[in-house]
C-alpha cells in the first residue's frame, strides 16, 4: 500500500495515546502519516483563537515531505494562523528534537507544570516556517478571506 495521509479521530486518537492523553474531536482536527495500514506519525492540533494554535506531534518513523506540507498547511493556510504553539515536557528529548528539527524555538517555559518536569512551549510563527513554499507546494503568504 506505501505512504499515506489520513486524518480524522482514529489518528487523533492514535497520537494522543502515544502521549498518556485525550482526543476530543469536536474540538480538534488531526493528520496522521501511515504505511501498510499503520501510523508512523501524527499531530493533533486544537485550541484555535484566530491567532494560533495549538499542536501535539508524535512520530515513530519516517516523515515525508508531503505529510510536512499537509501539517504546516492545515494551521498556517487554512486555519490561517500566525503561531502554532507546541507545548513539550523538558523531560522529553525525543520530542524536543524532533520539534526543534522541524523549526520551533522555545519561548516560553512553565516551572514544574508536568509530571516529571518543566513544560516547554515551542512556538513556529509563519514566517519562520520552511515546510511552506514552492518546495512544499505551499504558499508562504498569509490567505486573505474575500469580501
Amino acid at each position: 500500500m506505501g505512504w499515506y495521509i489520513a486524518n480524522g479521530p482514529g489518528v487523533g486518537e492514535w497520537v494522543m495515546s502515544q502521549m498518556g492523553g485525550s482526543y476530543f474531536a469536536e474540538r480538534s482536527n488531526a493528520i496522521g502519516l501511515g504505511r501498510d495500514d499503520k501510523l508512523a506519525c501524527g499531530v493533533v492540533y486544537e485550541n484555535w483563537n484566530g491567532r494560533s494554535i495549538v499542536c501535539h506531534i508524535v512520530c515513530e518513523g519516517r516523515m515525508t515531505p508531503e505529510w510536512l506540507a499537509a501539517i504546516f498547511d492545515y494551521p498556517y493556510c487554512v486555519c490561517d494562523v500566525d503561531k502554532i504553539i507546541a507545548p513539550v515536557s523538558s523531560t522529553n528529548a525525543k520530542a524536543l528534537k524532533l520539534v526543534r528539527n522541524m523549526g520551533f524555538t522555545e519561548e516560553a517555559r512553565i516551572t514544574d507544570a508536568t509530571p516529571n518536569g518543566d513544560l516547554v512551549l515551542m512556538t513556529m510563527a509563519r514566517e519562520q516556517c520552511r515546510f511552506l513554499g514552492e518546495r512544499y507546494g505551499q504558499k508562504l503568504a498569509k490567505t486573505t478571506a474575500a469580501a
